[in-house]
């Protein structure tokens, strides 16, 4: 269960706005000030209700801690999830009965009898799901956990079983002299079929050629060398580029040397990083990677991860969260802030805060390196990332205070984390709740402005009957990566970020001359949001005005504007509305404002015509939308036929709305099985896509995908569609090796 504490933050939040106490709050001017003023603050509210900050959080947490034996093991809990998946697994609903076993095996005690049982069991599933590798994963840890004896043989059998169809002909071998030695060991009612079933294995090794056939190898991931080498100044980046400061742009990148396009010029490993909680039971807490047979904590159900050294490995952080990932993760990006003081510890947190820069650039060590292999390197520029905390409204600051306080409470109250730094501790720097919320509050601050998200690309099905499968990035994590923080920012970006587990790669995805200023997008992009929302975005959660080029150079308010766009009656231009609210579908008539013709600059009213034909479309659509909802497939596409035909008059072809109705054709047209009237309208589509977002677009490259699925089912009936295929998968291999490098098809396998 997921809990939120955001409700508690807004309501006092509101409480010390109404009281007036914002004010007095206001007017402390260090992040410790404030954190004490939150500490000590008791308001009257309404007159007669008394509220006190601390004593409000201290009774969420109280709550929140009743809760923690909810997230312990339970032997009782694990023997359900075991059977439950046992009777899954008889009646092959594997993926229900990986699922059980999975959670038998994170709910279940680590000296439990259950865990190389479940162990096993999912070994079969997996087996039975053609996991192979996976597979013989379960079935080391079911007999590394104490497997027993008298059931040994099935784990043998089903271990060469595995070799043999990956192909694996030495470990096949080595695994059937094995299983022959261990026949007396056999019990006398299971000796015959296991007789059988050693026979059975002998004769397919026998058969080479069917072995070889059966080989399932698979894509494997090949760490991305960074362009001419790493750069010895500014750690995990290229030397072909360079840290500068400058009163007008800060610290930023520039380049040294021409890089061309598609050079990796970043590969970072994140500071710190979390998973988001809706991925905790899918995705590896350590590395993120997707968990089809996960290893659990062994202390608590909250956590898991994809193989034991992870698990190794997250325990420089997990020791101190294990028990209270409910509480931490309920904060949101607060949580983050947190495990960079966990991995940090308290003693280096403060020695990196207090020490003297003595000329040097903010984030660079006394060896003259940013962001080394060293935790303290590693930190130190963490620290110095821009937090921008005394720019933030006095709200936000004061629920910034507010997660610290809980969150710092949290650590010191339920955790070792006080008792492992107590020996380290200066006079100056107490480990209580005010010193400890005011460095968290720190790097909140900082991550609302620092913070990467972290992405995978994830395949869906697009519902319906439909037989096309949707691609699209999906944000598994939030991460700091304080070497990539260092890039300014452009709405229309020369570098794109992709990630392999937790693993950062930027590429150049344009030429980049030397002397060039790097630039990332911060989120707000020229192809995906107007100007206005653009600079909103920007100003709101970085503080500043963007001067890029797309935010200055009038060109490109013409390209927003056909998004929305109209063809001008007088010339054929593009007409942009002049509104507060741009109407939709049949609103232009009752609608306060006029639409401005870029190309010949006449202002008008809509005319009756336009007014007409958008509000026959906008009928066909609902109509077509709400028959295709009902399985009424055929009446949805004659309906969608003629909104296309109709608003193909007054729409430009980059009309977001009129993109929509020919998507929903398309889909319509797969439904039906019509899948080369289909492609007929995904071309019209990819058109568009590509003058908006570009030739060599990730946009387009997730429109490539779905289109390449329809032609393949096209490509059944009219088999000169073949070459075409061929054409378009070329082109997706492209554009993702571009943006993403080589390893994106380990995600999609394609």
């Amino acid at each position: 269960m997921m809990y939120n504490c955001q409700p508690l933050f807004d309501r006092l939040t509101h409480v010390i706005v109404k009281t007036g106490a914002i004010n007095e709050f206001s007017k402390k001017t260090t992040p410790l000030e404030k954190i004490i003023f939150c500490l000590e603050a008791e308001v009257l509210y309404d007159s007669d209700v008394k509220i006190n900050l601390r004593t409000e959080i201290q009774d969420l947490l109280n709550a929140l801690y009743e809760k923690c034996d909810d997230h312990g093991k339970s032997e009782k809990l694990a023997l359900q999830a075991k059977t439950m998946g046992s009777k899954a697994y008889l009646k092959k609903r594997d993926t229900e009965a990986l699922n059980n076993f999975t959670e038998c095996l994170r709910l279940a005690p680590v000296d439990s009898s259950l865990l190389p049982l479940a162990y096993a069991n999912r070994s079969a599933v997996l087996f039975q799901m053609g996991r192979y590798k996976e597979a013989l994963q379960d079935m080391d840890r079911a007999e590394q956990s104490g497997y027993p004896a008298a059931l040994q043989h099935k784990l043998l059998t089903r271990r060469c079983h595995c070799y043999l169809i990956l192909g694996e002909q030495d470990q096949a071998k080595a695994s059937l002299e094995i299983c022959k030695k261990h026949s007396e060991a056999v019990s006398p009612d299971s000796k015959e079929k296991y007789a059988k079933t050693v026979a059975d294995l002998e004769k397919i090794l026998a058969n080479a050629a069917v072995s070889q056939m059966m080989n399932t190898s698979q894509e494997v991931f090949c760490h991305p060398s960074l362009f001419k080498g790493e750069n010895t100044v500014v750690r995990y980046m290229t030397s072909a580029f360079e840290m500068r400061v400058s009163d007008r742009y800060g610290r930023h990148i520039v380049a040294t040397d021409a890089v061309r396009k598609g050079s990796v010029v970043f590969v970072e490993k994140p500071y710190a990083a979390i998973l988001l909680p809706e991925y905790h039971n899918t995705h590896c807490h350590n590395c993120f990677t997707p968990a089809a047979n996960p290893v659990p904590c062994k202390y608590c159900c909250d956590a898991i991860f994809c193989k034991e050294e992870c698990r190794e490995l997250g325990q420089t952080w997990h020791q101190y969260e294990c028990g209270i990932l409910h509480i931490l993760s309920s904060v949101g990006i607060a949580h983050l802030a947190v495990r960079v003081i966990l991995v940090t510890g308290w003693k280096r947190c403060c020695d990196i805060r207090h020490e003297e820069l003595e000329d040097r650039m903010e984030g660079v060590g006394k060896n003259g390196v940013y962001n080394g292999r060293d935790l303290s390197d590693g930190y130190r520029a963490v620290y110095h990332l821009m937090p921008h905390f005394n720019r933030c409204l006095p709200e936000d600051q004061l629920q910034y205070c507010l997660a610290a306080i809980l969150l710092a409470t949290a650590v010191l109250d339920k955790t070792n984390f006080p008792k492992h730094n107590e020996a380290v501790m200066k006079s100056e720097d107490h480990l209580d709740v005010a010193h400890l919320a005011s460095a968290v509050m720190r790097h909140i601050a900082q991550l609302v402005s620092n913070a990467h998200a972290v992405t995978q690309i994830m395949g869906s099905s697009s519902g319906g009957k439909s037989k096309v499968e949707k691609v699209s990035q999906k944000r598994i994590a939030s991460a700091i990566y304080p070497t990539a923080s260092l890039m300014n920012h452009s709405c229309k970006p020369n570098i794109i970020n992709s990630f392999y587990k937790d693993l950062l790669v930027i590429r150049t995805i344009e030429d980049v001359n030397s002397d060039g200023q790097i630039y990332n997008c911060y989120g707000p992009h020229y192809c995906r949001q107007v100007r206005q929302e653009r600079q909103d975005s920007l100003n709101r959660q970085y503080f500043f005005m963007c001067k890029c080029e797309p935010c200055t150079q009038p060109e490109y308010l013409q390209k927003e504007a056909s998004w929305s766009g109209f063809h001008c009656e007088n010339c054929g231009g593009v007409l942009s509305w002049m509104g507060e609210n741009e109407p939709a579908g049949s609103d232009f008539a009752e609608s306060t404002g006029v639409f401005l013709c870029l190309q010949c600059h006449k202002l008008q009213r809509p005319s009756g015509h336009l007014v007409q034909v958008c509000t026959k479309v906008n009928s066909l659509f609902e109509a077509g939308e709400e028959t295709l909802l009902k399985g009424d497939v055929s009446s949805a596409v004659s309906f969608l036929k003629k909104a296309v035909s109709i608003g193909s008059e007054v729409y430009l072809p980059e009309n977001q709305y009129f993109i929509s109705v020919r998507d929903t054709l398309a889909r319509a047209f797969s439904e039906l099985g019509d899948f080369k009237s289909c492609c007929l309208e995904l071309r019209e589509c990819l058109k568009v896509v590509e003058l908006r977002y570009g030739s060599e677009s990730i946009e387009l490259a997730h429109e490539l995908l779905k289109f390449s699925d329809v032609l393949t089912l096209a490509s059944t009936t009219d088999a000169k569609l073949q070459g075409e295929i061929q054409d378009v998968r070329r082109r997706i291999d492209e554009i993702f090796t571009l943006n993403y490098g080589p390893h994106w098809k380990i995600y999609l396998h394609v």
